[in-house]
């Protein structure tokens, strides 16, 4: 017999709709998820909205776009690297020209559940793009054809990347000092022909120009390799021992240096021990390894 609210139930009804009520109760299981991943999906969700309603939706795109900048400087990360696809897909202006709800949903699934390898120091940023997003939405055209992707910071990080082969770029990627001459050449680049010293110093604060790049390009592998050549073999480190020396060149690979050793305590690192327990036998190589990291960053810091 169909139910009908309107309808007034007999106490065999009653018992009937009960039974079936513990019947799919199993079924419903509350939503006890990570709060990150609802945060991103209501990011989400606030974009297609604006995708329905023909508004702009730049804020909000720009907020997925830096959690996927964010997330692609987690490559040593599995569950990263499986989705390096999309990652790299969103932040394109190709994509947010074309991209439709049901891409969009492809996107929410493949990354809500990575928010969690963000940095904490990186979240606040995260919050404050999402907590207002709908009171946001101006009614400024359609959407795709309105986000402003090309600003100082999108221009900077795309030259950097498709001119490494210029000397002072190719330095800092292969692991070598500058000069002052590079670190001019660098200057003029990023206040003269990218944008102005004043939009330099509103992106990226006091940091050091050649940290920057070499924070943006990452290291070559083979300098990488080349640096901590002495600990990747088995004749003075163990197999486990090895293993972590390959997790910081993979590292410093996708992210240009060690800027703060308390990554080493992180993820991916952690699961594999931390140093004092990983190298109880092996001091001399561990103190020998962290200066390795240090003579990498000084690097990108130290002018000749």
């Amino acid at each position: 017999m169909p139910w009908s609210v309107k309808e007034t139930y007999t106490d065999e009804q009653l018992e009937l709709l009960r039974d079936h009520c513990k019947t799919i109760r199993p079924l419903i299981t509350p939503l006890n998820d990570d709060e990150l991943a609802k945060r991103f999906d209501y990011l989400i969700y606030t974009v297609d909205l604006a995708y329905l309603q023909n508004k702009n939706a730049t804020k909000p795109i720009r907020s997925i776009v830096q959690t996927a900048e964010q997330l692609s400087k987690k490559g040593t990360i599995p569950q990263v690297m499986a989705q390096k696809y999309v990652i790299e897909k969103v932040q394109t202006d190709e994509f947010w020209e074309s991209a439709d709800i049901l891409e969009l949903e492809e996107v929410r699934i493949a990354l809500r559940d990575l928010l969690k390898f963000i940095d904490k120091e990186k979240q606040p940023i995260y919050y404050t793009d999402f907590k207002d997003q709908i009171l946001e939405i101006n009614e400024n055209g359609a959407m795709y054809n309105s986000n402003d992707l090309k600003d100082y910071k999108k221009k900077v990080e795309h030259y950097l990347k498709a001119h490494q082969d210029e000397l002072a770029i190719y330095k800092l990627r292969n692991n070598k000092q500058l000069t002052q001459q590079d670190l001019k050449t660098l200057e003029r680049i990023m206040w003269e022909e990218l944008g102005s010293k004043a939009e330099y110093e509103k992106e990226y604060g006091t940091t050091p120009i050649s940290k920057l790049v070499r924070k943006i390009v990452g290291l070559d592998r083979g300098a990488a390799n080349e640096a901590f050549s002495k600990f990747l073999g088995e004749e003075k480190l163990n197999m486990t021992q090895v293993r972590y020396v390959k997790l910081i060149v993979d590292y410093v690979v996708a992210n240009g240096m060690i800027d703060d050793n308390t990554v080493l305590m992180e993820e991916p690192f952690r699961s594999l021990g931390s140093i004092p327990v990983l190298f109880k036998e092996n001091m001399t190589e561990a103190r020998e390894i962290m200066t390795v990291i240090q003579e990498i960053k000084k690097n990108s810091e130290v002018i000749a």
